[in-house]
């Protein structure tokens, strides 16, 4: 909690100095949730999704892998398939703000059927349920990076379009 506070207190004081605080200062929550444990990857619910597909082979999937997911009741949900891809996404406006005003931030190849914004193909923005921005992001690692050699392993756009399918139905993000 006391890292919390501090580093609340760090980002109001930037935020002013570099005249781009808000209406009201950030607050430290009162309480901060335990982290997840890491557990044993499903094969038929990758990060506790039906239809999410492995980062990898499935020799790999059946091999013990573990996972890590972050999952409450904010706007911010993620996932960690140790070793082999890290996906996030995001309905926080203040993220999302600072998101949209980066440099590079652009148009990009339309995924999972959606029009998008971002960095590239695997970090972008789309307008959701109604027109709320949600951001998504994966992040390929070691272990699915090592699969991709592999005959019928799915490569990163079809892994991250797959991911905004599944995960942007729980956020409100379907193809029009």
């Amino acid at each position: 909690m006391e890292l919390a506070r501090l580093l609340t207190e760090v980002a109001d004081n930037a935020a002013e100095r570099g005249e781009c605080a808000g209406d009201k200062p950030l607050v430290a929550p009162d309480a901060l949730d335990a982290a997840p444990e890491p557990r044993r990857v499903r094969a038929d619910a990758v990060c506790g999704l039906a239809g999410l597909r492995f980062p990898g082979t499935q020799a790999q999937a059946r091999a013990g892998k573990k996972e890590t997911v972050q999952d409450g009741d904010g706007p911010t949900w993620s996932c960690e398939v140790i070793d082999h891809a890290i996906y996030a996404v995001t309905q926080e406006p203040r993220l999302l703000a600072g998101i949209r005003s980066s440099p590079g931030f652009t148009e990009q190849p339309r995924t999972a059927g959606l029009q998008v914004s971002g960095f590239d193909p695997t970090h972008v923005v789309a307008d959701c349920a109604g027109g709320t921005p949600t951001y998504f992001s994966m992040e390929v690692e070691q272990g699915c990076t090592t699969a991709l050699e592999k005959p019928g392993t799915a490569g990163p756009r079809e892994l991250f379009d797959n991911f905004v399918d599944i995960v942007g139905e729980r956020f409100g993000c379907t193809a029009h």
